[in-house]
């Protein structure tokens, strides 16, 4: 197959000016952060002259999608389709000629074209290959699905008589326990296996499964924190490259499943044969997957485990504890590094490396047995033998870890890479390993560092040496990724092309590290995921209404005009008038005209006047929001193009910032008789309703990213709104309790609203619209929106087509609310 010249030229032309401007760069970024890599390199290769790469996927038609969309985003002009799966032709073939407004695009040649914007680009995959990729991977995943439960069929299942009697070949161990030497068991050569868990395709590297934080040196066993088990939700993910974990389970006990880091575990996509309603997934308070069936037995399962879209918050290691005498020759080690005055994580690094490369790989029950005899000499007996398997390696490093600080764990689970004769990757008892977790102060994450001397089998030496010099890259083997430019090294510039611009620019807010630092430290989130808030802020902040104004502003200054009408002088506003007579600008189209006409005194503005009032204090307002995470809230919005749940993500941060702004300022500028107190809560209707936001008047990083970390997350089940009205109730019933204790009178106290988003009819209605009848009698305003529909609810706005139209509609009526004030007093 020959590549067209034209592609190769366009690219090696434009690599010099590719990210010059800070609008490229961010909508670059936006790419690297929204499209799979699959696609992405895809695009990258031919853009940057390079050949377009195979599929990598190891889901059959996937890669067999990717790899041809590559020859046509490379403009090969002589395809073969005859060996491609007809599917996958069908939904190529289209792309070559899609109807536009404008007339037909090419789906390839505007990808690869490098002057077409990344927006566009990312728009593209969006709605053209999205679509397909997806249907291709559902088949993928339901044909892997089926070899699996095969599989599983094969390997049978004890009798009715083994069923709960212990350990059998094939089920892992749910004693959350690691012994001395390790659980694990040396392989021999032509020995047959039971796989503890399955992993189709194959995945290979470190699977994390338990963590551990105190080691007892009179047992030389390690512990760990008893679970703390909380219902899982599902996470964003990127669905290409999915793998299916499939096994046997004891039922009765909690099963701790074996994970890639920076993977997630779709808990929606269990199939097991357990008896309905007896299997559930949840989440421990470290972040580590269970899976528990509620009734005695052995049962198979599978489930969908695939890389997190955006990396979430990583749990601490903290408290770790370990004693024992250390040998004076480690002690030298420590103190001699410390005089370089390393960062902290670098010194940890040189530490790990001192006790990798300072012993002799070795596993056999020998050695055990020798360490254990005396177990306070322990940490001597191992570094005056210099032998030590993954167990062993790891605990003396950690007990030189603790003269540092307590931020580590050690880390028990399976480095794999090893295959099935089906070609999954197999999780065994012969290759179960330990290594160790501490914690990076500057990049707010649990880095991964293994002591394990050279020649342990199942370790991929070349991934523990990365890590330990804190190169990064984790992934299946051999993968790789062909891109204009690394992601970390785009946020580099541009940081630095917003550090210029905001030189520049007045108003402009720029963020510098130690703003992220900050943020990040407050809101317990890592520096980039501040930098993803930071820049949803600055775009959300921009949202204007069909004048022109943002809608921040415009509900700051309706809120200023309430606060200046409680005064003894109260403001009242006239227009339209000139603008030497205005104080805003209300109508920038007849100001335009008359500017156009060259009337240096435009008309289109309003004034401020004023009269005298009798002053009257009220109580603010609270306003409880309800949003919407159903699995359609996936789906395209209709006049955005953008999903549903990221416009509305948009919208929730727009108005609870916006109005937080207002309670602060009020709270910052006014006098005492200037303060109207604003509180809000929010609430989400996914497969079960949940409070994300308790009523609260704080508005810090930490309430910020809670709310933005919860409308980020994956949309799926249905819509529970009555469910979260009910939970609306309970904090306004303690609200009101509260205020009754502190013997508010009746004119003082707030005013009550609860904002209902949905993009259809909720799962009961007729629940819904009694708990909108409950909480009106209690004095609560109810409002419910029904975007792309109209509702049958009592309590209806007007009719909204997209979610892009809630800002302006959705401000004018909570500004409506704002004026009932008044007659509440």
């Amino acid at each position: 197959m020959a590549m067209t010249e034209d592609a190769f030229e366009r690219g090696k032309k434009n690599l010099a000016v590719e990210f010059d401007d800070l609008v490229t760069a961010q909508e670059y970024l936006e790419w690297k952060e929204t499209v799979p890599a699959g696609v992405r390199r895809q695009v990258e290769a031919v853009i940057k002259g390079n050949k377009p790469l195979p599929g990598q996927t190891g889901l059959f038609l996937s890669d067999q999608f990717l790899h041809i969309f590559g020859e046509y985003v490379a403009q090969n002009k002589e395809i073969d389709l005859s060996r491609v799966d007809k599917r996958i032709s069908n939904l190529l073939l289209p792309l070559e000629r899609i109807a536009t407004k404008g007339g037909y695009l090419n789906v390839f040649e505007t990808l690869c074209n490098p002057d077409v914007s990344w927006n566009l680009k990312r728009k593209i995959y969006e709605t053209q290959i999205k679509p397909a990729l997806d249907w291709l991977i559902e088949k993928d995943l339901e044909k892997i699905a089926e070899e699996s439960r095969q599989t599983l069929e094969r390997n049978g299942k004890p009798d009715e008589e083994q069923k709960g009697k212990g350990k059998k070949d094939g089920i892992p161990s749910q004693s959350e326990k690691v012994k001395p030497g390790g659980d694990t068991q040396e392989k021999k050569e032509g020995e047959p296996v039971a796989a503890l868990f399955s992993v189709s395709p194959f995945f290979g590297g470190y699977y994390k499964q338990l963590k551990f934080n105190h080691f007892d040196t009179s047992t030389l066993e390690w512990r760990k924190p008893e679970n703390e088990l909380s219902k899982a939700a599902a996470e964003r993910y990127d669905t290409l490259g999915t793998r299916i974990i499939f096994g046997k389970i004891q039922g009765g006990i909690p099963l701790s499943i074996p994970l890639p880091y920076d993977w997630t575990i779709d808990p929606d996509s269990l199939v097991t044969d357990a008896p309905a309603g007896s299997a559930e997934v949840s989440r421990s308070q470290e972040g580590l997957w269970y899976l528990n069936i509620d009734n005695e037995g052995v049962y198979t399962y599978q489930i969908r485990a695939c890389r997190k879209q955006t990396l979430g918050e990583d749990i601490k290691p903290r408290d770790a504890r370990i004693d024992g005498a250390l040998p004076t020759e480690l002690k030298e080690k420590i103190e001699e590094l410390q005089k370089n005055n390393f960062p902290r994580l670098r010194l940890k690094r040189e530490i790990i490396k001192f006790i990798r490369s300072g012993l002799k790989y070795k596993t056999s029950d020998e050695l055990n047995v020798y360490y254990q005899q005396k177990p306070a000499k322990a940490f001597d007996r191992i570094w005056q033998r210099k032998e030590a398997n993954c167990y062993w390696a790891n605990t003396l490093a950690a007990r030189m870890l603790s003269e540092i600080d307590d931020q580590w764990a050690y880390i028990s689970g399976f480095s794999v890479r090893e295959k099935d004769e089906q070609g999954n990757a197999i999780l065994h008892s012969g290759n179960g390993h330990g290594w160790l977790e501490v914690w990076d102060d500057v990049g707010r994450r649990a880095v991964r560092l293994d002591a394990t001397p050279k020649g342990d089998p199942n370790v991929d030496e070349q991934q523990q040496e990365k890590d330990l010099e804190g190169e990064t890259g984790e992934g299946d083997w051999g993968e790789s990724e062909d891109e204009l430019m690394p992601e970390e090294r785009v946020k580099e510039k541009i940081k630095e092309m917003k550090g210029r611009k905001g030189n520049k620019e007045q108003g402009k807010m720029t963020f510098t590290d130690p703003e992220e630092a900050r943020f990040a430290e407050l809101a317990q989130c890592t520096p980039e995921q501040a930098r993803e808030f930071m820049k949803a802020l600055d775009r959300v902040r921009e949202i204007k209404d069909a004048r022109g104004i943002p809608i921040s502003e415009l509900l700051k200054l309706e809120w200023k005009k309430i606060v200046t009408e409680r005064k003894i002088e109260m403001s009242e506003y006239h227009g339209p008038v000139r603008m030497d007579e205005g104080d805003v600008l209300v109508d920038p189209v007849s100001a335009r005209i008359d500017i156009v006409s060259k009337e240096f005194n435009p008309t289109g503005f309003e004034t401020l006047t004023k009269k005298k009032k009798l002053e009257t204090e009220f109580g603010g307002i609270d306003i409880y929001f309800s949003f919407d995470l159903s699995e359609s809230m996936n789906e395209a919005d209709g006049a955005s193009g953008r999903r549903k749940a990221d416009v509305q993500r948009d919208v929730a941060l727009l108005f609870a910032d916006s109005l937080m702004q207002c309670s602060y300022i009020s709270r910052k500028l006014g006098e005492a008789s200037d303060v109207l107190p604003m509180k809000i809560m929010v609430t989400l209707a996914s497969e079960s309703g949940v409070v994300k936001l308790h009523l609260t008047d704080k508005w810090g990083p930490k309430e910020q990213w809670a709310l933005y970390a919860a409308l980020n997350q994956l949309a799926s089940g249905g819509t529970p709104t009555h469910t979260t009205l009910q939970l609306i109730e309970k904090d306004f019933d303690l609200e009101i309790a509260d205020l009754k204790k502190k013997k508010v009178p009746k004119e003082k106290l707030p005013l009550h609203y609860t904002v209902e988003i949905s993009d259809g009819v909720p799962n009961d209605f007729d629940a819904t619209e009694a708990m909108h009848t409950t909480l009106k009698s209690k004095g609560m305003a109810v409002r419910s929106y029904c975007i792309g529909g109209a509702s049958a609810s009592v309590d209806a706005a007007e009719p909204i087509a997209s979610f892009s139209q809630l800002p302006e509609i959705l401000s004018k009526d909570i500004i409506e609310k704002f004026t009932l004030l008044e007659s509440v007093i």
